[in-house]
C-alpha cells in the first residue's frame, strides 16, 4: 500500500478550494489502484487542510496523476493554495 499525504495552506476562497479538491477526489476515486481518501481541516482557525489518499502502489498514483483532467484541476487548485505533497509508507499501525 502507498499513502499520499498533502498539506494545503489556502490562500484563496476556501469554498472554491474545497469544491476543486472534491472534483479531484471524485476523479481519483475512479482510477485503478485507488483505495481511500480522507480530508482534514485544521481546527486552529487557520485555513490549513491535510489530505490523505491510499493507493495500491506509487505507480498507480503516478498513473492517475498523469491524466490531463487531473493536471488541469491541480492548476486551478494551486491558484487557491500552496501545497506540501509527499508519498509515505506505513511503519506501524
Amino acid at each position: 500500500m502507498f499513502t499520499f499525504i498533502n498539506k494545503f495552506v489556502v490562500t484563496g476562497d476556501q469554498a472554491e478550494f474545497e469544491a476543486v479538491l472534491d472534483q479531484i477526489g471524485r476523479y481519483m476515486a475512479k482510477q485503478p489502484g485507488y483505495r481511500a481518501h480522507r480530508l482534514y481541516r485544521s481546527m486552529q482557525g487557520r485555513p490549513v487542510y491535510v489530505e490523505m489518499a491510499e493507493w495500491d502502489s506509487p505507480d498507480a498514483h503516478r498513473a492517475a496523476a498523469s491524466g490531463e483532467t487531473f493536471r488541469e484541476s491541480v492548476t486551478a487548485l494551486m491558484s487557491l493554495a500552496t501545497a506540501e505533497p509527499g508519498g509515505f509508507e506505513l511503519i506501524s499501525d
